[in-house]
């Protein structure tokens, strides 16, 4: 299955600790839509959208484990239940001069034949324009490379997936996803 771009940008984010690049995001960002990921955390399209779909299911369900959208969607991409656990897998490390700047979608809920909001994402005309304005606020320039799998980075979220082919790879990914609200999983 093919995917669209999820909408997000890699960027380069020096001198100043995790912390303080986490609180300038924080004060600067136009929406809890906007969220700041450590440069490890994106591995592809299909793992960003598929947090966004159980993390956007869950919003429109009134059904959210975490207060905001932003935390609901860090929290399946770390694939645990506990919000400070996902912050701690896939936020911004100590060391780390790259970081992906993703911004999440509205959703727009369809029912589907039994009777469930489905999400659909509304696209958002401005995306280019407000990430523009927030990197320069930031003072953080484009990193241009694309989101890759990396071992390192899988173990930072928590995927243990050592020894695998590429297919079993992108498979543990979404699944680590998929597990995220089961209790056994946060305990990996």
């Amino acid at each position: 299955m093919s995917f669209p771009v999820f909408p997000c940008q890699g960027v380069r984010v020096e001198g100043d600790s995790p912390q303080r690049h986490v609180e300038a995001f924080l004060k600067m960002r136009p929406s809890a839509r906007w969220v700041l990921l450590g440069g490890h955390a994106v591995m592809g399209d299909e793992q960003l959208w598929t947090a966004w779909i159980q993390a956007s299911r869950n919003a429109l369900r009134g059904r959210m484990v975490a207060r905001s959208i932003d935390a609901e969607f860090l929290r399946y991409l770390a694939g645990t239940h506990h919000i400070s656990e996902a912050f701690s897998r896939a936020g911004l490390q100590e060391g780390q001069t790259t970081a992906w700047v993703v911004y999440l979608p509205e959703a727009e809920g369809l029912e589907n034949d039994l009777g469930h909001l489905q999400p659909v994402a509304k696209e958002n005309a401005a995306f280019s324009e407000q990430l523009s304005t927030l990197l320069d606020q930031l003072d953080w320039p484009s990193e241009i490379t694309g989101a890759s799998y990396s071992i390192e980075g899988a173990r930072q979220l928590g995927i243990d997936a050592d020894g695998w082919d590429n297919a079993r790879v992108h498979e543990s990914i979404i699944a680590h996803i998929l597990m995220a609200d089961d209790q056994s999983s946060s305990h990996r």
